[in-house]
């Protein structure tokens, strides 16, 4: 289940909190982005980075023996090529991040005890299974600058798979047929619960506070648009 699936379900665990970590106070649009595409045999789904690892933990439970999967893995953790199963390509860092290229066979078993281990790292990978294709850019996006005409893209994962329901997994909360989907989300963060043993250390205090606000949530299908709003905390 997506992260955004479990805000609105009211099911916020670890893998929720670890979305928000990254934001302050304020209002942050254009997150979350979705676009799917549904014809009578196949879906393909584009979305934003923030879906990147969610795909990869998905697909990593479709694997049969072994994929063979390409892609980074960014992360500061020092450890990362010591403890994983599988063979690292390359690595290459900048200010304290390691990006670990990968290309390499790797069964069920040992992706997933890799995104357990590291589960701050980003896992931008492609591969493919019977279910469906995982193609992930290996270059995060930059962010946008105010004022900037540019519009932000559903364009950095591409998911494809025959099992058409799967749709229901980012358009939960609509219930008829369609053929294109467009969903944008605008967080609005209004206050940080710092936990009290945290509040003299700012590092671990960012950390560990829980986002407190609203979401925004703007669905377009087959061109008719419609919009939702949920309190939070995570």
């Amino acid at each position: 289940m997506n992260f955004i699936k479990k805000l609105f379900e009211n099911k916020i665990d670890g893998s929720v909190h670890l979305q928000f970590e990254r934001y302050s106070k304020g209002i942050f649009e254009d997150k979350a982005l979705i676009e799917i595409d549904k014809t009578k045999k196949n879906l393909k789904i584009k979305t934003s980075y923030e879906f990147a690892k969610e795909f990869v933990s998905l697909l990593a439970l479709k694997i049969k023996d072994t994929a063979h999967i390409s892609g980074v893995v960014i992360t500061n953790n020092k450890e990362f090529k010591d403890k994983v199963k599988f063979p690292i390509a390359d690595v290459s860092q900048f200010a304290g991040i390691k990006k670990f290229q990968i290309a390499a066979d790797i069964s069920q078993d040992d992706l997933l005890n890799a995104l357990k281990q590291f589960p701050n790292a980003l896992f931008l990978l492609t591969f493919n299974t019977d279910y469906g294709n995982l193609t992930t850019k290996q270059k995060l996006p930059k962010s946008a600058k105010p004022g900037a005409d540019k519009a932000a893209k559903a364009d950095f994962c591409t998911f494809k798979t025959e099992d058409i329901s799967f749709a229901k997994e980012f358009l939960f909360d609509y219930d008829k047929d369609f053929s294109k989907v467009k969903i944008k989300h605008t967080f609005i963060i209004e206050e940080l619960v710092i936990p009290k043993e945290f509040a003299n250390d700012p590092a671990k205090a960012r950390v560990n506070a829980k986002r407190k606000g609203k979401i925004k949530r703007f669905i377009e299908v087959d061109g008719i648009t419609f919009e939702k709003e949920i309190k939070f905390e995570a």
